[in-house]
């Protein structure tokens, strides 16, 4: 391998630690509250929520894996293996409820509500796809953000200066992320654009069922 090849590596290594799909719920969310209307209800308030997101579907479910990591449930705490995948799944599942009931709580708006609520049906079936197929969790978060960027842009949702830099920078990142994927051989283009159109499709069906 060559320097090149090396810091190409590296750079996708980087790209799909920092939008890890336990990371995306939050940067969505965070997304959805601070480019639009929600900016009312001020920094403190909305830094809270973005806080409680963060602890529901990053924090506790990594916590969780890795204590499946040390206890020798799964080989690899990065979930290589689509048959390890169960459990931490599952484990997700439990958290991203646990995030859907605090934002509930709070009295989020119902279209910021069915972001979180695409990530459950969406964990769901990936789930079951997984058992037989492995799909990109990289790239249904990446579908789930762009179409709730754009869901916002068209329904007037998001404040007008945020709508064209979001836009571009939130395509690029998504072929980013589909790039680094497949450059660091975790998964095919099939697998990639499947998990993109999956996260896609349930961000945008939960969007439209939630509006």
């Amino acid at each position: 391998m060559n320097q090149t090849e090396r810091h190409m590596k590296l750079l996708a290594t980087i790209l799909s630690t920092i939008f890890h799909p336990l990371l995306m719920p939050t940067y969505g969310i965070a997304i959805a509250l601070y480019t639009s209307y929600m900016r009312v209800f001020g920094d403190r308030l909305l830094g809270i929520i973005v806080i409680g997101v963060l602890l529901t579907t990053c924090i506790l479910p990594s916590l969780g894996i890795f204590i499946l990591y040390k206890t020798g449930h799964i080989s690899d705490f990065r979930l290589h293996n689509r048959t390890e995948r169960t459990v931490p799944y599952i484990i997700n599942f439990v958290c991203y409820i646990a995030c859907y009931l605090y934002l509930y709580r709070f009295g989020i708006p119902n279209w910021i509500l069915s972001f979180i609520a695409g990530a459950i049906v969406s964990l769901i079936i990936s789930l079951f796809i997984n058992r037989y197929w492995k799909i990109s969790a990289h790239m249904v978060a990446a579908g789930a953000m762009i179409v709730l960027v754009f869901l916002m842009s068209i329904y007037r949702l998001m404040l007008t200066p945020y709508i064209f830099p979001l836009q571009i920078t939130i395509i690029l990142l998504a072929g980013l992320i589909g790039s680094s994927r497949i450059l660091l051989n975790r998964h095919t283009i099939g697998q990639v654009g499947a998990g993109f159109a999956l996260g896609a499709m349930c961000c945008g069906f939960l969007f439209f069922l939630f509006i």
